[in-house]
């Protein structure tokens, strides 16, 4: 179902940046024509890419208002393109794995979870675009971070920028644009298990005075696998064209396409408990799915913008993006325990199933500022409609024998596949709609006030696998923070923010359950040193869920009072970012949380750790200055999952109770690189050195290990 890009278009697109920058060098001796450009995109100037730095100083993630990241009142986490190259982080997982506070939960080698401060994520953005995940929140997609210029996180609910989620953060995706200048860039790696990588990056101007500029880029890779029998195909293309069709006037146009084909993949993954309650271990590359496995997506996405400058400082902005995912897939899930012999009790279910996904996102929006009191403040205000189409087949396989008697070794045909009759099918129709607002007062130099709020209307309809999918909900969602600068490098600040996701689970009464609601209190401060070039935040927060349907993993079922219940997450974060000296960059951030379950007590998801600290930093050597060495680290607290006693019909236990647990550890990753010349450079990258063995996560009881030590090198071409 899926199309493929073409294996050629690696090869063209090396072919048209080598012509490109050939003839640049061939031209030096001629006089290149002044360029002037008059309208330049908000996103060019804030291209983290220009100034190969760790940091960004302006963003509108979080308030909708493009202002300085230190006067912003919420916690925002940026990953940088200097970030993504110097530590090979070429995939949306591996970059949130880097970004602090951030818990990258993988079940399975395929679906995602995101979580922050004890919540999953549903709000995954491109250039502020996107509709909220269904049901739990699983990111099907890991978007290669070729496609970025840079990835920010807002931690907390985010009423103004997309009112409908859940509270915990948004993640928003910030696209390449094209450059005012000439450049191009071509990469290859290869690494362990024969993974190779080839990258293609050329942006230039395409007409003389420099009004119309364009940029294409590809990536292709493929590989085996740490895990036995998975293995990984993935390409994609993209092109972006930006012009100034009058002084006044910018219209953007791009348009991606990616393929991503796994074999081998998981369904589920290994099951980490037996019948008596004891843990399980396994090989680190033990994956009981076979080669036929297979989960292939495509997808293709087009967006255009047309940016207008009104009279005084006001713009004016109307954007379309449109998204369409189609996947097909043959998975096999295991269902069940281990006898104590790890012999029993799983029996195999085999399973095929076609999607096909429409996104669909147009806004109108207006900024800029107004006199009063005799200051200047900033506005935003806007519209956004929004609508998704999802839809599924589900084929039912068979196996002669379900059961499977050795868990180890075995290594199952493929099924026998049933395509007269699907097995279920989902069809779901989804419209929102937003009206927005948000303004900063400057009650003096030092005192600014941000208020604003967002009309959400939110519709479903439709059905899941035989379970209706209807909503229809409103409502209105306000956000305020203050700021103070106690001096010119220190400022304090204080914010709320809202959010609410509608729901079709049905509650006890039998009637549909209320809409999660969600909002967020934070207060820190923020600091700025050495021009700028280095920001500190502390933070100390509390985020809360109300009218959450509880999942087993949400602590003990057994002892539930209710269902439905209510969480609060409350803790600190710490985090440094920037240039420290002229020849050291770093990130940092450590987070602290406890996450309560309100109504029954205790703890709630104990298999998200409660304290994570990360690090990258790198620092070019004085007496070597083409050398730069660089440093990584994870770490997170110890995890654990209680899984209760179960009984049959009879009374006859079933599972005994017993505990799943993960020791706390830390993952390091190492980098070198060395400038050969100004246009070549050689780069070495090292990851997990010291072959730690951990779980990724464990939230139905089922998981799998994360990568041994594994390396890759490259040599990167730029001009």
């Amino acid at each position: 179902m899926s199309s493929t890009v073409p294996s050629s278009f690696k090869l063209s697109l090396l072919s048209f940046s080598i012509l490109v920058t050939q003839q640049s060098f061939a031209d030096d001796t001629q006089q290149l024509p002044t360029i002037t450009v008059t309208a330049e995109s908000e996103q060019s100037e804030l291209s983290s890419e220009q100034s190969k730095a760790y940091i960004i100083q302006n963003s509108s993630t979080a308030s909708k208002l493009n202002i300085p990241l230190k006067e912003t009142p919420q916690t925002v986490n940026v990953l940088t393109r200097q970030q993504l190259d110097d530590f090979a982080l070429d995939n949306t997982r591996d970059v949130l794995r880097n970004t602090p506070g951030i818990i990258v939960s993988n079940q399975e080698t395929e679906r995602t979870s995101y979580l922050a401060r004890g919540f999953e994520i549903s709000n995954v953005l491109v250039d502020g675009v996107g509709i909220p995940l269904e049901g739990y929140n699983y990111n099907n997609d890991n978007p290669d971070s070729f496609l970025f210029d840079r990835i920010e996180v807002v931690k907390g609910a985010n009423a103004l920028n997309n009112g409908i989620g859940d509270p915990g953060a948004t993640i928003n995706m910030i696209r390449k644009r094209p450059t005012q200048e000439l450049q191009a860039a071509l990469n290859a790696s290869y690494g362990s298990w024969n993974t190779q990588r080839y990258e293609a990056d050329v942006s230039s101007p395409l007409t003389q005075d420099g009004k119309v500029r364009g940029r294409v880029f590809g990536y292709q890779q493929t590989g085996d696998s740490y895990l036995d029998r998975y293995e990984l195909e993935k390409n994609g293309i993209g092109a972006v064209v930006e012009a100034d069709i009058t002084d006044t006037t910018l219209l953007t146009a791009g348009y991606t396409e990616t393929n991503h084909k796994p074999n081998g993949v998981n369904w589920g993954s290994n099951p980490l408990i037996n019948t008596e309650g004891e843990q399980l271990s396994y090989s680190r590359n033990y994956n009981y799915s076979p080669s036929w496995a297979h989960w292939d997506s495509n997808i293709k996405s087009y967006f255009a913008e047309l940016e207008q400058k009104l009279g005084g400082d006001w713009t004016a902005k109307l954007t379309y993006d449109e998204k369409r995912t189609q996947r097909d897939s043959k998975l096999l899930f295991l269902s069940g325990k281990p006898g104590a012999n790890g012999t029993s009790g799983i029996f195999l279910y085999p399973g095929m199933y076609i999607d096909d996904n429409k996104e669909q996102q147009a806004s109108l929006s207006f900024s800029g500022t107004y006199p009063l009191w005799g200051q200047r403040h900033e506005a935003s205000l806007g519209y956004v409609w929004a609508k998704n189409r999802l839809d599924e087949l589900g084929y039912a396989g068979s196996f002669v024998n379900p059961l499977t008697t050795d868990l180890a070794s075995f290594t199952p045909e493929e099924p026998s596949w049933d395509m007269s009759k699907t097995s279920g099918e989902m069809h779901i129709r989804q419209k929102n709609q937003s009206l927005y607002a948000a303004t900063r007062l400057h009650l003096n130099d030092d005192l600014k006030l941000l208020l604003g709020a967002n009309y959400v209307q939110a519709e479903s309809s439709g059905s899941s696998y035989g379970t209706d999918t209807i909503y229809d909900e409103d409502k209105v969602l306000p956000y305020a923070g203050i700021t103070y600068n106690f001096t010119p490098e220190y400022t304090g600040y204080m914010s709320y923010s809202s959010i609410f996701r509608p729901q079709t689970t049905k509650a006890v009464d039998g009637g549909i359950n209320k809409p999660i609601e969600g909002e967020s209190y934070e207060v820190g401060v923020k600091s700025s040193w050495l021009d700028d070039k280095l920001t500190a935040t502390m933070a100390i927060f509390r985020t809360e869920e109300s009218n959450y349907p509880l999942r087993n993993s949400d602590g003990l079922p057994t002892t539930r009072k209710t269902q439905v219940s209510d969480l609060r997450s409350q803790g600190y974060e710490f985090g440094l970012a920037g240039q420290l000296t002229d020849h050291l960059n770093l990130s940092f951030g450590y987070t602290q949380l406890s996450l309560k379950d309100l109504i029954n007590g205790g703890d709630a998801r104990t298999f998200n750790p409660t304290q994570s600290f990360n690090l990258l930093t790198t620092y070019q050597i004085p007496q070597i200055p083409k050398l730069k060495l660089g440093l990584g680290v994870q770490w997170q607290d110890k995890t654990y999952l209680n899984v209760p006693e179960t009984t049959n019909a009879s009374g006859v236990v079933t599972q005994k109770s017993g505990i799943i647990q993960q020791d706390a550890y830390a993952l390091v990753n190492v980098m070198a690189s060395y400038e050969v010349n100004k246009n070549i450079t050689l780069q070495a990258n090292g990851n997990n050195i010291t072959d730690e063995k951990y779980l990724f996560n464990f939230p139905d009881a089922q998981g799998f290990y994360g990568a041994p030590a594994n390396y890759s090198v490259a040599v990167k071409f730029k001009y």
